[in-house]
């Protein structure tokens, strides 16, 4: 297969316990052609599976404040320097594995490596989206862990579509691209990462464009 394009597909406001099965259903199934395959945001998956944690919520440890001091500033958002992103990689992870994964990061710096944190604390953790500013005063200002089984989240979206192909994808502003979640074992997932690291049209944001065509 060779991917040529990805469609951003344009939907409605997604809120935490939306069925993202009748979303992508709703606004997908009369564009799609054979050999189509849907790609979705694990963000907008987790959101709809109301995997959020409001920011206001969250009830911060001596623990997330002393690693979070130590995170380095990210042009691309705060991530776990916040405390309270730090604090919810600790109730996902576990508070050992987050001060073993500080360890390491720690000592990768040292070395002039970046990574180690995550390569520890573990692919979820890695895939938390801290607390970012948006424009919509219906929605509150969430923390979102990754979504839960995404694959069998991209089985039942692909099952509604009459078994066109689904992936749910991890791309991030760092230039990461990562499937998390697919519907069929033998679709070209290096093919699928390679083309959206480097054209990925899809926004959270006010461009609601969580879902896309790859064709």
């Amino acid at each position: 297969m060779k991917i040529k394009q990805c469609l951003p597909v344009k939907t409605d406001l997604i809120r935490p316990h939306d069925s993202i099965v009748e979303i992508v259903e709703k606004y997908v199934k009369d564009q799609l052609e054979n050999g189509d395959i849907i790609v979705c945001s694990e963000k907008a998956v987790a959101f709809s599976q109301g995997r959020v944690v409001p920011e206001d919520e969250v009830s911060v440890g001596f623990l997330a404040r002393t690693l979070s001091r130590f995170v380095t500033n990210s042009p691309y958002g705060t991530g776990m320097r916040d405390p309270r992103t730090m604090q919810v990689a600790i109730n996902m992870a576990g508070p050992l594995r987050i001060i073993l994964a500080a360890l390491a990061g720690g000592l990768g710096k040292l070395l002039g490596r970046s990574g180690d944190f995550y390569r520890v604390a573990g692919t979820e953790v890695s895939m938390i989206d801290g607390v970012v500013e948006h424009r919509f005063k219906e929605l509150r200002r969430y923390i979102i862990p990754p979504p839960d089984n995404p694959d069998r989240a991209a089985f039942y979206i692909s099952e509604a579509l009459n078994g066109v192909p689904v992936v749910i994808m991890d791309v991030n502003d760092l230039g990461g691209s990562m499937v998390v979640g697919k519907s069929h074992h033998n679709l070209p997932i290096a093919e699928i990462e390679d083309f959206m690291r480097h054209d990925n049209p899809l926004g959270q944001g006010t461009q609601k464009t969580p879902i896309g065509i790859l064709r």
